[in-house]
């Protein structure tokens, strides 16, 4: 009796005979008399120009279009729709060279295998086609929906870094993983600000651990609620570009070591943003405002908002609020910026 494995192969195997048959019958009708890579990218694969000059010189090996038909007749067949067929290419052209009985088909069983429908096949293939090319990247794709709990995260997490699939899970990604859990991190906080947010997990566990030296040297020690949140600010920036950041911060607001920590751990993406636009905040706020740099000091939050879509139209509301007589008693300015609502929102996420 045939298990389901043998039965999947086996119609698989049905499928790309037939896609053969029909590819080898319209060869037969009108025989190749010159393959031009490029010009088979735009017409047959739906690339634009320029992007076919990129990738064709992968494609220069072939000399008929005999193989990458087979590759897109059977993509087709597993329901890849053409748009689809074009981002696997255009991100990884040697797919149009994939023998589809030996590679193709034992792939995509092995994806099946893993609990993966045929949608979310295609999906996949769309952002990492490579995966078609590697039994140990699939192992790995295991590992990540078991990890992340869906393949709509991991999905996601492949789209925002293509070397998701890449990093050795023995030496690079368990250890990272076991010494996150040894900071007090869940993996559900590991999956969502070391994964889903950065890519912090798949750094070398030497440089994590860095990282978290780091912040602790800031202030924020490792079982703090606000470590995970620290972490990957940290990591966005290399080391003479966070120590140019900081000393910024101590400058222009006139705050210690201690103090600077303290407003790290209140909001540790201050130092994701530019020089140029919290002095245009500090500024806005001690000549427009009346508050001095020791304010937000206490409140860093303010510096996450616009001047123009935030601060200046809150505070031009106090002002003629103000001078209508309409308020009973003085308005913290940070209150009114930032609602009870968005508070309780922004303590949560933290």
């Amino acid at each position: 009796m045939l298990t389901l494995k043998q039965r999947l192969l086996s119609a698989l195997r049905a499928a790309a005979s037939l896609h053969r048959l029909s590819l080898s019958t319209t060869a037969a009708a009108t025989p190749p008399v010159g393959f031009l890579a490029e010009e088979y990218l735009v017409s047959s694969c739906g690339l634009k120009a320029a992007q076919a000059r990129k990738v064709s010189k992968y494609l220069s090996h072939l000399r008929s279009p005999v193989k990458p038909d087979a590759v897109r007749a059977f993509l087709a067949g597993i329901g890849l729709a053409e748009a689809d067929v074009a981002a696997a290419v255009a991100s990884y052209p040697l797919l149009l060279s994939a023998k589809v009985d030996t590679t193709l088909i034992p792939r995509i069983g092995q994806l099946r295998e893993i609990g993966l429908s045929p949608p979310q096949i295609s999906r996949l293939i769309a952002v990492t086609p490579e995966v078609l090319f590697s039994p140990v990247k699939i192992s790995r794709l295991a590992f990540y929906l078991s990890f992340l709990g869906s393949f709509d995260r991991v999905h996601s997490a492949l789209n925002r870094s293509s070397y998701l699939l890449r990093s050795d899970l023995e030496t690079v990604v368990r250890p990272n993983i076991a010494f996150l859990h040894q900071c007090g991190l869940t993996d559900d906080d590991i999956g969502k600000h070391f994964l889903m947010k950065s890519r912090m997990l798949l750094t070398q566990p030497q440089h994590l651990k860095e990282i978290a030296a780091r912040a602790e040297e800031l202030g924020v020690p490792r079982n703090s609620v606000m470590f995970k949140n620290v972490m990957p600010a940290i990591y966005s920036l290399n080391a003479g570009r966070l120590n140019a950041k900081l000393s910024f911060l101590k400058k222009v607001v006139g705050c210690s070591e201690a103090e600077l920590g303290n407003l790290m751990r209140k909001m540790p993406t201050v130092v994701t943003r530019s020089e140029s636009k919290i002095g245009r905040i500090l500024e806005f706020l001690k000549v427009e405002v009346g508050l001095e740099p020791s304010y937000v000091l206490q409140r860093p939050a303010i510096l996450g908002y616009s001047i123009e879509k935030r601060l200046m139209p809150r505070h031009c509301v106090l002002r003629i609020l103000k001078a209508k007589g309409f308020l009973s008693k003085e308005i913290d300015f940070y209150t009114a910026v930032c609602p009870a609502e968005e508070r309780g929102q922004m303590a949560t996420e933290l």
